[in-house]
């Protein structure tokens, strides 16, 4: 087990590298190589894997603080291939330290912004830690229906590598979680269930949430009365993380909270076994079809 925060993030930055390409460091900057399993049904590189990337970036700027927040903003899609990222200590706090990550296409192009929190764990009173879900999901089964997935999510990358709901789709159903908060027009709450793809279970739990975190924004709105071609992208995720390890199987679930002029809000909870791993909010776009 690795002693110090500095091996900590040194542990993780190193057990998340060869799935998500990077980061490698280039001068003063940071390279990836995003390949097609990270793609997304937007054909695109899937918005947790930039989400993870810009938090391991955030641990080689800063490897001697813990994160606790994220949020994100996504500008453009970011094709599969080489990107870059610059980082930013923007207040070095004695106990809190603000780090911002850019995250650019290989053009060069502005393609997300992250703002993280990051603490210094010797400041902070370690001993008041209380990381059990309360309670944890239990989930339902449902039959699936012809509007119950994103045109082309069977076939995005990530779904195959993250193994995303793969023990459901076996048995062509969606889970439920039923003691999760329901969504603003009744229908039930959504989960979503991936499998770690990495081997640090210990310390890359904010890494994990963050993939499973993105795929569960849009099914409330696939089980809500909101037709499937006004789906659009969602542009920015919040993410307050946990110190809980993470388990090879975790789960999120996810509502609905609110609608209003053609965007929505959804809440997200990360679960791994009996420990809450991460909770969030997401902004999600409904368009006009073309």
């Amino acid at each position: 087990m690795a002693g110090s925060q500095q091996d900590v993030s040194r542990v993780v930055v190193q057990s998340v590298h060869e799935f998500l390409g990077g980061p490698t460091p280039e001068g003063d900057e940071w390279r990836f190589e995003f390949g097609a399993h990270l793609n997304s049904n937007w054909g695109a590189v899937y918005g947790g894997a930039l989400a993870a990337g810009a938090l391991a970036v955030a641990r080689s700027i800063a490897p001697e603080r813990s994160p606790r927040s994220m949020h994100i903003q996504m500008v453009r899609s970011v094709p599969s291939g080489r990107a870059f990222a610059a980082a930013t200590v923007r207040h070095p706090g004695r106990s809190v330290a603000t780090v911002e990550v850019d995250l650019y296409d290989t053009r060069r192009k502005l393609a997300a912004i992250a703002l993280l929190t990051m603490v210094t764990p010797e400041a902070v009173a370690a001993e008041h830690d209380r990381s059990a879900a309360t309670p944890p999901f239990r989930l339902i089964e449902t039959p699936i229906g012809v509007d119950d997935e994103l045109p082309g999510a069977v076939a995005a990358g990530i779904v195959a590598t993250l193994g995303l709901n793969r023990r459901f789709a076996a048995r062509n159903t969606l889970p439920r979680a039923e003691n999760f908060r329901q969504s603003v027009d009744g229908s039930a709450a959504s989960a979503m269930e991936c499998t770690v793809p990495w081997d640090d279970l210990e310390h890359a739990g904010p890494e994990a949430a963050c993939l499973i975190a993105d795929s569960a924004v849009a099914m409330p709105i696939l089980n809500s009365y909101i037709p499937v071609e006004n789906i659009g992208p969602n542009p920015d995720l919040t993410l307050r993380f946990t110190t809980a390890p993470a388990t090879r199987i975790i789960q999120a679930a996810s509502n609905m909270l609110s609608v209003q002029d053609g965007t929505t809000t959804i809440g997200i909870e990360v679960q791994a076994g009996d420990n809450q791993l991460a909770h969030g909010l997401a902004t999600s776009l409904l368009l006009r079809p073309s």
